[in-house]
């Protein structure tokens, strides 16, 4: 079932003013409305007892790191304060966090104006989605794609029983020291969305990633920038700001940063992209946007961050800082009840909003001089999404 909070704040957000389609029957099962959500999709599945989810090994040899294969019995979870979680990744992956994604995809889509990409895709035959969570991203890919295989990879096996025909979700750890288990050369595009704190070394994901992309190949890295900006809002709620500061804090002990750094150009420049360019877009959060689907928006991610503050606070607080579980959880319920009080004042509370950055780069496909043309990286200024 979904997490009482998260119902909570979806029921909250069905109430605040405008129309707002996003609820869930607290009788019905996540995996109940999963199937419902996939019901949607007007294409052939290709279910379980396929390649799509890790049942018949290939051989003695398959591992975490060579997976079509793996049954679930073979990932270890581990549940602690009430949150389910995979190796020692501080973000949960259970059934609350599975809903928060699933919203957060929609938030995404509306920032990209309805693409799923800000890359030039020409034909593509291969798509390597790292990270894919749910697989929301990976099918709408196979659904505007079909002839491109794509494949979508996570620590955890939480994609629905069914995909579309070319969609493939495969268990895997993209930080495996043993590299990536695909050919050289192999990708048409790269995708790795909401990925922030995920990886202890970025540099080894990108060095893979261009080792991996045909010549010609894009990356896309999503994510959040930092929220120094958004503490503005908080002058009066200092709670907010130590929370940020702290969990910002055990996230870098954890050696799992929380920052923003691998979303600078310069990044990919150093490993040999060219065409490298970030780009900035502030997501509303809340009710304060005067455009009615603007709005939405910010209910939506209003949802999102709510509940998102509990999922990255709880094992970060504890075992990374120490704390006891009582006076984290303290922290993170005020941190909640602040924010939504901040976000739903849409006075006070105007032009408030989370900065995302888009970060891509391409590997050289041997045509390009070798000038300074191909290698200069670009940053363009926040758009604020707020349809005014």
């Amino acid at each position: 079932m979904v997490g009482d909070r998260l119902r909570e704040y979806l029921l909250e957000a069905n109430s605040l003013p405008g129309d707002i389609a996003l609820t869930i029957d607290d009788d019905v099962p996540m995996e109940t409305a999963r199937e419902e959500y996939e019901s949607n999709y007007e294409r052939p599945f290709l279910d379980s007892a396929s390649r799509t989810l890790f049942h018949t090994p290939r051989d003695d040899g398959d591992t975490l790191n060579s997976t079509r294969s793996l049954y679930d019995s073979d990932i270890s979870y581990t549940t602690l304060y009430h949150r389910r979680y995979v190796k020692d990744y501080y973000m949960p992956n259970d059934e609350e966090e599975q809903t928060r994604t699933q919203i957060l995809h929609n938030v995404f889509l509306f920032m990209l104006d309805q693409k799923l990409t800000t890359v030039p895709l020409d034909s593509p035959q291969k798509i390597l989605d790292i990270g894919t969570g749910t697989g929301e991203w990976a099918m709408a890919m196979g659904d505007e794609y079909p002839d491109t295989e794509i494949i979508g990879t996570d620590i955890a096996k939480i994609q629905p029983t069914a995909a579309p025909l070319n969609v493939f979700f495969e268990i895997d750890d993209a930080e495996e020291e043993g590299g990536w288990m695909w050919d050289e050369d192999e990708f048409d595009f790269i995708h790795c969305r909401s990925m922030q704190g995920a990886f202890k070394d970025w540099k080894h994901i990108y060095t893979e990633a261009f080792n991996h992309l045909k010549p010609g190949g894009w990356i896309e890295i999503i994510d959040f920038d930092d929220h120094e900006a958004l503490l503005t809002y908080f002058k009066d709620y200092p709670v907010v700001i130590e929370w940020l500061h702290t969990v910002l804090e055990a996230s870098i002990l954890s050696g799992r940063p929380r920052t923003a750094l691998h979303l600078e150009p310069e990044r990919l420049t150093e490993l040999g992209f060219v065409d490298a360019k970030s780009t900035s877009k502030i997501i509303p959060i809340g009710i304060w946007p005067d455009d009615p689907l603007a709005q939405q928006i910010g209910k939506q991610f209003l949802v999102t961050q709510l509940s998102g503050i509990e999922a990255v606070s709880l094992r970060l607080l504890v075992e990374t800082m120490g704390w006891d579980l009582d006076d984290a959880v303290k922290l993170v319920e005020e941190a909640v009840n602040a924010t939504r009080r901040v976000a739903l004042d849409s006075e006070n509370s105007r032009g408030i909003g989370f900065k995302a950055k888009i970060l891509v780069g391409r590997k050289p496909d041997g045509t390009e001089a070798d000038d300074s043309s191909t290698k200069t990286v670009t940053s363009i200024n926040d758009e604020t999404l707020s349809g005014t």
